[in-house]
Parts: C-alpha cells; structure tokens; sequence
C-alpha cells in the first residue's frame, strides 16, 4: 500500500476550526444530493421491513411517526425475536473472528516474498504496534462493533476522525441516516447525511461568526437556542476543484462541506464550513455486492421471507393456545343476560338449551400444534444459517464431546472458510482503508518515532502491505499451513528408508514461509544473513571438534609404541645381548659407532 510511509502533509482542519476558501456552487451541491436521495430511494423499504422484523432497535428514517422520539418502540410487528438473537450472534462472531480486541488481528509486512529485511520488518513492527494502541485508545472496537450489528441491512460506515485527545476517532452511522454513491470502479467515493442540531450545537461546532441568519436568531434568543431544529447537512466527495501541491485544506483530495437545509445562499457562501481530508474519511464495509451496486445485500435481505413467516407462524401458534385456554363460547341469551363466568373456577347458572348446557364452546380447538411447533423451529434453524449464527456458535451444538481438540479446530476452519468471500471484501474495501487512514492520521501528527536514513531509504523503495491474522483470515491461510506440515509428515516417513529425500527441502525458506503464512512478529525471526553466520559458526565448532577428536584419537595411539620402545630400550640396557644387538647397542649400553 502506498500510503504507509508517505510524506506527511497539510494536516487536516477539524469541522470547528474556520478556513476553507472558494466555495463550490452551492445549487450543483444541492443537485448532488438530490441525486443521491433518487439512489437510495429503492432501498428504504427494504430497510424498514428488515428492521421491523429481525432488527427493531437499529436504523432511523426520517418522516417516520415519531421521527426524533428515540424511546418509541420499533418490535411492534415482532413476536418471535431470533433473528435479532442471530444478529447479535453474527456481529459477536465478526467481531471476535476479524477485528478481535484481545489480540493482534494485522501486521505490516512486504508484498515481496522474496524481500528479508529483519531491520526493516522490526521498524514495521513498532509502527503496527503504535497503530494497534491507537485503536485500543480510542473507541475503535465499540464502534465497529456497532458497524458489524448494522451489516445485515447490506452495509455499515465508519468514520475516521483526528483526534487531539486520542490521536483518532470513530463515529458509527445507522442504516436510513446515510446516503452513498461509488466510482465506476465500485469504491463507494460520496457520503452525506442529515443531523439534527440545535442552535447552541451548531455554534460550538462551527464557532458563533459562522452562524447563518436563521441559526443566529434562534442562538440570540434563550428559549430556542437549545432545542434542535436545524438539520444540518455534511457531503464529503471527490475535490474536483482541487489544485495539487496546494498546501491549503480546500484543495485536498476529497472535499468536506456543511451547511443548514434551507440557508441562505449569501450567508457564508451557503455553507457553514468549506474544507476538505487527505482520505477518504468515511470507510464502508459492504457484506454482498451485486454488479455495480452502491448498497450492499445482507443476512437480513435474505432472511426477511423467513422472518415473515416466523412472525406469522409464531402469532398463530399464541393464538391456538389462547383459543384452547379462553375459547369463544355459545349462550342461550338467558344465560347471556345472566352473565358468562369464563374465570378458571367459575360457576355460571343457565338454563337448559335443549339437551345441552345453557353455555358451551363454540368450536373445537386443537390444542396440540406439533406440526407448527415444528415448522417454527425449521424456520428458526433457517434463520440463523442465514446469519451465520449456527456457524459461531458451532462449538454450543457440537453433539460429540469425545471430540478433539485437532478435529474441533478441523471443524471449525471448515465452517469458517465459508465466510470467505465475505472476509476478503470486509478486509479489502473496509479494514485496509480504515488501517491506512489511521497511519496516516498519526504520522501527520508525528506520533511515529523518526526512521534512520538507510532504513527510510529502503522503506520507500519497498511495496508494503496490511497482513490479516485474525481468526477468520487466518481461517483461510490455514490450508497452507497444512500443505506444509503434511509434506514435511511425507518426507519424513520417506527418509527412514530413503535418507536422500531430505535433500529436497529447504529448510529455512520451509520456516520462512511457515511463519509468513502465521504472521509471526519479526522480532521473532533473524534474518537470512543471520541463519547463514550462525550455521557456518557451528560447522566451523564441528570441524575444530573433529580435528581435536583425531589428534587425541593419534596421541592415544602413538602412546602404546612410545611405552614399548622404552621397554625395549631399558631391557637393552640391563644387559640382554640379544637387544643389545637388535638395537645397536655395545655391552655398555651405548650406542655403537
């Protein structure tokens, strides 16, 4: 990625600070807007059906009745409550299997293979160390958790904001605040929405001098400066009035405007501030995209017929059993104008209507359902495939306990590689963004120690990118992982009766590869120069070791001829004229001339 390492620039101007020149033409950004609503349009209904019945408590849409009461109830239509239980079961799981707090879930690493810069790798490693304790400092995972209880509905933005306190900030928007468009490539490139603000917010915001004249009557009187009124409009878009290598926050990338639905145009050029971000701030995750689709389609999309139906079987089956506990009953009218008693207990004197008693039920009730009950839990079952909820609560339904911990590991890989496609859009057009804004956001702020020259030199000319090593990525790495250990199983078995099979494998690009596919931290690793050195020390010990070993081995052996010569030579000396001969020797034990 491109971004990591790059050059800091302009910091960016927060909403409250004043700055911003050259306005845009306030009627095309109005017409932009307009454009948007028209594109979301189609999908509102589908969003409302979704959330009254699976999500109740998630989404806001305005003109709806009780439009701002945010204590109004929205399960209204709901009398079997599953498919929000699956939903929190899927943003749980999400969470824990991509994004988990309690452990690292990213690295930074070369999208060379074949790069082995141990320096540089342990650099990249206290970067994404300082990243990850930004996340953790700020209110990263309570956010996009929020953002995971929202992917049903097809999508969930998040924005990514500087922060003076916490280096970085997050803001979740709800399903029906929102409106998107995306590039022709299919990169969601445009966000706005409405908020509702009174008087007294938007002056803290936005600073009392740049109040239009609506607002500013409402501020300068007390009994409306604190009730919100104003719905306040935020666009942020590609700049296409943009002047590249200007330092100023109008000409950066992506243009960020604000303004009050229904100013006036000649307060303030129409808007409430002008300025602009060095990224995209508002990253969109997206669960399914079909073709060039703005929205996405969710769990919820698909289980709404489910849901439906579910509400429908389960207000039946509540309705037979109200009718086999108070059935409608069948009174002559003298026992009628006497009074029913329809209390457990009760007594209620009527007069014989025929042969038959003065009171009696109107029709028979099956009061043993079994077959809804059934079709119920069917469609219950449904409802959390659909959500993925059977998948991350899988180890809850395991029905062997005998089971190893090897085949619960092979069998939850297995449920969680089906999550794939869904893994790599989220990690691709939602988790890297949001990763590279975060970097850059705190180098601008210098919060990264500063590189040596060599090692920023070698950085810069390197492609690095963000690794996942969460549970679920991992999920997807681990048929590699396994190709490894079962080719190192085969060759093992083979070398007990063919020793030369060792020779095909390599065994430090075997580990290398091994802990790529891991994500092990650098700090663990050395590097190949490394291996190379302390390899050659330890032949050269080997060698130094052998070579003592043979002198020993020849001093040992040349120490039974030294004795025996030196026996033979005392014998000699002690007078034997055979040794004497032998040797050289006179009778004297000298050595004859």
């Amino acid at each position: 990625m491109d971004t990591i390492l790059a050059s800091a620039s302009a910091p960016e101007i927060l909403p409250a600070d004043t700055g911003g020149t050259s306005p845009p033409d306030k009627q095309a950004v109005l017409q932009r807007i307009k454009q948007l609503k028209q594109r979301r349009n189609p999908y509102v209904e589908r969003w409302k059906a979704i959330r009254d019945y699976e999500l109740p408590y998630l989404g806001e849409f305005e003109g709806e009745e009780g439009d701002y009461n945010k204590g109004k109830r929205t399960d209204l239509s709901i009398a079997n409550g599953v498919a929000w239980l699956a939903g929190q079961a899927f943003s749980a799981g999400i969470m824990s299997g991509l994004t988990p707090p309690s452990r690292q879930w990213f690295k930074f690493g070369f999208s060379d293979e074949g790069i082995s810069d141990i320096e540089a790798e342990r650099v990249l490693d206290e970067r994404q160390a300082i990243v990850e304790a930004a996340l953790h400092r700020s209110n990263f995972y309570n956010t996009i958790h929020a953002c995971y209880l929202e992917l049903p509905f097809g999508q969930a933005p998040i924005g990514v904001f500087p922060s003076p306190q916490s280096g970085v900030r997050f803001q979740a928007y709800t399903v029906g605040t929102y409106y998107l468009d995306a590039s022709a490539g299919g990169r969601v490139n445009a966000f706005a929405r409405k908020v509702r603000m009174s008087a007294a917010q938007i002056a803290e915001q936005f600073g009392e001098s740049n109040l239009p004249r609506i607002v500013r009557e409402a501020y300068d009187t007390p009994s409306r400066r604190y009730d919100p009124k104003f719905d306040v409009w935020w666009l942020v878009q590609e700049n296409r009035r943009r002047r590249p290598g200007s330092p100023r926050n109008t000409d950066m990338p992506w243009e960020s405007l604000y303004w009050v639905d229904g100013q006036d145009i000649t307060d303030h050029g129409g808007f409430l501030y002008v300025g602009g971000c060095q990224e995209f701030p508002v990253l969109v995750g997206r669960y399914q995209v079909t073709g060039s689709d703005v929205y996405g389609k969710g769990p919820g999309w698909y289980a709404e017929g489910d849901s439906k139906m579910l509400q429908a079987m389960k207000k039946d089956l509540l309705t037979n059993a109200e009718l086999s506990v108070k059935p409608p009953m069948v009174a002559d009218a003298a026992s009628y104008q006497k009074g029913v008693n329809i209390y457990p207990g009760g007594v209620t004197l009527a007069s014989a209507m025929g042969q038959g008693p003065g009171v009696v039920p109107a029709f028979q009730v099956n009061n043993n359902p079994s077959w809804l009950a059934q079709e119920i839990q069917r469609t219950e079952d449904a409802i959390k495939r659909i959500y993925s909820a059977d998948l991350f609560l899988m180890l809850d339904s395991i029905e062997t306990p005998q089971m190893t911990a090897r085949e619960v590991m092979e069998r939850q890989q297995e449920k969680l590689q089906q999550l794939g496609p869904v893994v790599e859009r989220l990690q691709d057009e939602f988790l890297t963004p949001i990763i590279e804004r975060v970097y850059n956001i705190l180098e601008r702020e210098n919060l990264f120690p500063p590189l040596p020259d060599d090692i920023a030199e070698r950085l810069s000319e390197a492609d690095v990118k963000i690794e996942y090593i969460s549970p679920l990525a991992q999920a997807q790495k681990m048929s590699g992982l396994v190709n490894i250990e079962q080719a190192l199983a085969f060759v093992g078995s083979m070398a007990q009766l063919y020793p030369e099979a060792l020779k095909m494998i390599d065994p430090l690009g075997t580990v290398k590869r091994y802990f790529d596919l891991l994500g092990a931290p650098a700090a663990m690793q050395r590097s190949e120069d490394e291996a190379m050195q302390l390899i050659q020390q330890e032949q050269e010990a080997m060698q130094q070791q052998e070579q003592a070993a043979q002198a020993m081995a020849a001093a040992q052996a040349a120490a039974p001829a030294s004795q025996a010569a030196k026996n033979l030579t005392d014998a000699a000396k002690d007078g034997n004229p055979a040794l004497q001969q032998v040797l050289g020797m006179n009778a004297t034990g000298a050595p004859m001339v």
